[in-house]
């Protein structure tokens, strides 16, 4: 039994403000009916309180928004009720989630509260009333004390958590100064940047995406009349239906005699990642061009059918992936293609503000690996593809034509993360470019020789590989990872540092923006992409402030290789 004090009446609240008064941090959760919060629950060590927003009213707004605007919260997945608190006007002082030190700390798979208070503190929560009526006029005692136990486990939690994420060698003297470091006491360079993200994750889903609904219509209409006409050619021509994969299977390997892999049903695959290795097939291609088409006029649909009066309201998973990337879904707009990025288009009087990183993961991975050539090339400020080129060709920088310096960069992004000749070969394609293998081996085997750090490290991996099945690490910053194959082993300490690097852009460019006195609010992230909404007269000094603030971070994350930031400003998401 967990004992709490049931706050409905304005006397009750000085009772909970005296309780917190010298307290750093709250450990916090809600219970909300689908619009509104009901039940607001404080606690600290010796105290629960459960503060009751619809007998409060108005007076228990205010109370939290004083209140909470200096403390730190401790909760569990407050991305949610980090939503409810901000469209009410209150915002704390700073953010500790369960949910995300739990994945930081991966000693479980599943992150629910439930999960973790078994895993840690070997509790088992029923959380059948959580999906009760907290709507009703007079809550049952089974409600309130559910409510007031989310808040007990929590409590229990944190300390367990903030220790252990503070077993960790990586210190970074920039981050340990601020207000996350110094509410809680936290010392875990990823983990500060995590917990101070929650609230940009709830703010980000909150703003939305500005869509133009005429060009999303003409673009939906353009697509459903090439749509139909590409199907009808192919099948003209091959009488075959390009979305039957048994008769494309039929087609590619015994008219075309392809070899293609099976499935474990024994069927040929057609997946689009099979058929990419012969996209220089005229038939391929076709099928690849149908299938993109496709997607696109699905994804635009689904974008149409989910905004709301001109905005569309993604879902965001802050850590989408192991490498600490985020992901977004219902839609995804973090995989919308260049083509069709014009649909989304600021509100009259606001524009955007684009802006990304340079070449940002060969700059990691020669961070992360200390490649001595290319470290000494971006010192110099030199074009980073023309150098390659110039080393692999044998001749002088200014040389280099505009296909060549597509190669090198094929061959600068494909070989970092030790991709075959093969890989090469079908990798350069993406690039438009076309070699044979016997090339690319040489290219491949040029490159490794010139840039000895990355044959290294490729070496070391493969060894780890085989020695112990796995190879454990960290990004730059010190997120922890485990990978058991190759690719996962080379990609995850680069990409991660890249999302380390992005999420402390964010910070620091908010930050900035406040102290300052700028609106502005960050829209859509993409892997190196930040896309920002402010008004028009503002938009140069967003982008000084997000351009300085990128670099900032860069030159924290990255200690010997420079960064660089490329900006826009548009009325659509397009450079």
């Amino acid at each position: 039994m967990v004992k709490y004090s049931y706050i409905t009446s304005a006397e009750g609240l000085s009772k909970v403000a005296k309780a917190f008064e010298n307290e750093p941090y709250i450990f916090l959760d809600t219970e909300t009916t689908p619009d509104r919060i009901r039940l607001v629950q404080l606690g600290n060590k010796e105290h629960i309180f459960i503060l009751d927003l619809f007998d409060l009213k108005d007076k228990g707004k205010l109370f939290l928004r004083e209140l909470l605007s200096k403390k730190g919260i401790v909760g569990h997945h407050l991305k949610f009720d980090l939503k409810y608190l901000l469209r009410e006007g209150i915002e704390p002082h700073a953010v500790f989630d369960t949910l995300i030190a739990s994945q930081l700390l991966g000693e479980t798979d599943r992150h629910s509260l439930q999960h973790i208070a078994m895993h840690y503190l070997g509790e088992l929560i029923d959380k059948s009333l959580q999906l009760s009526n907290w709507g009703r006029g007079i809550l049952t005692e089974k409600q309130l004390e559910y409510a007031a136990l989310d808040v007990k486990m929590v409590r229990d939690l944190f300390y367990i958590m903030l220790e252990r994420l503070n077993q960790t060698s990586h210190e970074e003297p920039t981050l340990l100064k601020t207000r996350t470091a110094r509410v809680f006491g936290l010392k875990n360079p990823v983990a500060i940047i995590e917990m101070a993200f929650v609230i940009e994750t709830a703010k980000l889903e909150l703003h939305g995406l500005p869509i133009d609904e005429e060009e999303l219509e003409n673009k939906i209409r353009e697509l459903e009349k090439h749509k139909p006409r590409m199907v009808m050619d192919f099948f003209a021509k091959h009488r075959v239906d390009p979305f039957s994969p048994k008769q494309v299977a039929g087609l590619l390997t015994n008219r075309l005699k392809l070899v293609l892999p099976t499935t474990d049903k024994g069927n040929v695959s057609t997946d689009d990642k099979y058929l990419s290795e012969y996209a220089d097939n005229p038939v391929v291609r076709t099928i690849l061009d149908i299938r993109a088409v496709s997607k696109q006029l699905d994804k635009l649909k689904e974008i149409k059918e989910r905004s709301i009066k001109g905005r569309v309201y993604p879902e965001f998973k802050q850590i989408g992936a192991v490498t600490g990337r985020m992901s977004s879904q219902n839609p995804n707009v973090q995989n919308i293609p260049r083509n069709l990025r014009s649909i989304f288009k600021a509100p009259p009087g606001y524009v955007l503000v684009i802006a990304d990183f340079s070449q940002i993961e060969l700059r990691l991975a020669a961070e992360y690996v200390g490649e001595e050539r290319i470290i000494q090339a971006f010192k110099e400020r030199r074009d980073m593809h023309k150098y390659t080129s110039a080393l692999l060709l044998g001749k002088k920088e200014e040389d280099i034509t505009k296909d060549e310096r597509q190669l090198a960069k094929a061959v600068n992004f494909g070989l970092i993360y030790g991709i075959s000749a093969k890989g090469l070969m079908e990798y350069a394609r993406t690039y438009g470019i076309d070699i044979n293998l016997e090339l690319a081996r040489e290219l491949r085997e040029k490159f490794f020789g010139y840039f000895t750090g990355f044959r290294r490290w490729h070496e070391r991996v493969k060894r780890e590989l085989k020695e112990y099945g796995e190879v454990r690490g960290t990004t730059l910053l010190g997120r922890q990872y485990v990978a058991h194959t190759f690719p996962d082993a080379v990609n995850y300490p680069i990409q991660g540092s890249g999302a380390d690097l992005l999420k402390f852009s964010v910070l620091m460019f908010t930050a900035s923006l406040k102290a300052q006195g700028i609106r502005a609010n960050v829209v859509n992230l993409v892997h190196d992409e930040i896309v920002v909404e402010c008004e028009e007269k503002d938009a140069h000094e967003v982008e000084e402030v997000l351009r300085r603030e990128m670099l900032k971070a860069g030159s924290i994350v990255l200690k010997r290789v420079p960064v660089e930031v490329e900006t826009a400003i548009s009325e659509r998401w397009t450079k």
